[in-house]
C-alpha cells in the first residue's frame, strides 16, 4: 500500500478505497500483547491472517452472518465495507484459558458447561478492561437491543465456526469479536485470525495461535501456518447422509415387531413399518460430485447390503 494510512493500529492499518463507503484494510507482520507491552514480528503473519480471516468470514457470510468483508485484494490487503466501529469487544469462551482462568481460578483446558459471552470497553489507555451490561449502559456505547443483538451472534459465530473447525482438527477454545453500525444495521468486523482466536489441536491440545507469542513458547510462524494450512488449503469438508432402507421384497421383522407392539396398545392407525438406519458422515473432496461418488462407493462396498437393501446419498457443503 502506498500513502499515509487513515488508522493505523497494533495489526492493521485502513486506507481509502475508490468508493467512500469502503477501506482497504492492510495486515502487517507487527504483534503486540499484553495491550502493547510487549512488541515483535511474525514473518508473513500479515498475508496469513489476511487469507484466514477472509475464509473465516467467507464461511460466516454464507452461514447468513452480515459482516464487513467484500473481497481479498492481494497477500495483505482485504476490501471491506466502511462501518462505525462500536467500542465493545465481544470475547466468547468455550474453554478456560487466559484471563478467564486467571480471574476464576478454573484449570486451563476446563470445558465450560455452556459458552460464556463476555464484554470488553475498547480504551488502549484502561487496558481494554471487562464490563457488564449497567457499565455499557452508563458509557452509552451501545443500546439494550443492541447488547442483545451482538450477545445472539457471538454465539451464533460461535456454534458455526466450533463445528468448521472441529472437523479440522481444531478446538476454537474462545475468540474476539468487534461488530460495526452501517445504514444497514450492525454487521460484523475486523478480523478473525490466530491473532484474535485461541485454537487447539483437538488431539493434542498444542497452542497454534498468538499465545505462542505471548508466552514465548516458540514456533509462532509454524502455527500460523498449520491454521493456514488446516483452513485455506485443505479440501473442502462436505457433510454426507446415507440413508439405507430394505429393499420392499425384503420382510423387516424389526418393523414387524413394532407394529404389533402399537396395535397391542390399540394403535390401529399403523398399517405397515419399515425400519432403515441414517449414516452421517464429514469428508474432505475436490468437489461436490466427487463427494457424492465417494460415498456412493462406500455405500456400495460397505455401508448397504446390496441384496437386501437400497440407500440414498445426500451431500451439502459444511458449514
Amino acid at each position: 500500500m502506498t500513502g499515509e494510512p487513515l488508522y493505523e493500529g497494533k495489526a492493521k492499518k485502513i486506507f481509502p478505497a475508490d468508493r467512500a463507503d469502503e477501506y482497504l484494510v492492510y495486515f502487517k507482520d507487527d504483534a503486540t500483547a499484553f495491550n502493547g507491552a510487549k512488541k515483535g514480528t511474525i514473518e508473513s503473519k500479515g498475508q496469513l491472517n489476511n487469507a484466514i480471516s477472509a475464509a473465516f468470514f467467507e464461511l460466516l457470510a454464507q452461514a447468513g452472518v452480515k459482516t464487513h468483508f467484500i473481497r481479498q485484494v492481494d497477500a495483505n490487503t482485504s476490501l471491506v465495507k466502511k462501518v462505525a466501529i462500536i467500542p465493545l469487544e465481544v470475547v466468547v469462551r468455550n474453554i478456560a484459558a487466559g484471563s478467564l482462568s486467571q480471574r476464576l481460578g478454573w484449570p486451563e483446558g476446563q470445558t465450560l458447561a455452556t459458552p460464556i459471552v463476555e464484554f470488553y470497553y475498547k480504551d488502549d489507555a484502561l487496558g481494554d478492561p471487562l464490563i457488564n451490561n449497567a457499565h455499557i449502559a452508563a458509557l452509552g456505547v451501545a443500546t439494550p437491543s443492541e447488547l442483545a443483538h451482538l450477545e445472539a451472534e457471538g454465539l451464533k459465530i460461535n456454534r458455526i465456526l466450533t463445528a468448521y473447525l472441529l472437523a479440522r482438527g481444531l478446538k476454537l477454545v474462545d475468540f474476539k469479536l468487534e461488530f460495526g453500525r452501517t445504514g444497514d444495521g450492525i454487521v460484523l468486523a475486523d478480523e478473525i485470525s490466530p491473532d484474535t482466536c485461541r485454537l487447539w489441536d483437538a488431539q493434542t491440545n498444542e497452542k497454534l495461535d498468538k499465545d505462542r507469542f505471548r508466552r514465548d513458547l516458540g514456533g509462532v510462524e509454524a502455527a500460523y501456518q498449520e491454521i493456514y494450512r488446516r483452513l485455506v488449503l485443505a479440501k473442502p469438508i462436505y457433510k454426507a447422509k446415507v440413508a439405507v432402507r430394505l429393499k420392499e421384497s425384503v420382510l423387516d421383522p424389526q418393523g414387524e415387531a413394532i407394529l404389533r407392539a402399537l396395535q397391542s396398545q390399540g394403535e390401529s392407525g399403523y398399517k405397515a413399518i419399515r425400519v432403515g438406519k441414517l449414516i452421517e458422515l464429514v469428508l474432505e473432496g475436490d468437489d461436490l460430485t466427487d463427494v457424492q461418488k465417494k460415498v456412493a462407493k462406500l455405500a456400495d462396498d460397505l455401508l448397504a447390503n446390496p441384496i437386501m437393501e437400497t440407500y440414498a446419498v445426500t451431500v451439502e457443503s459444511f458449514s
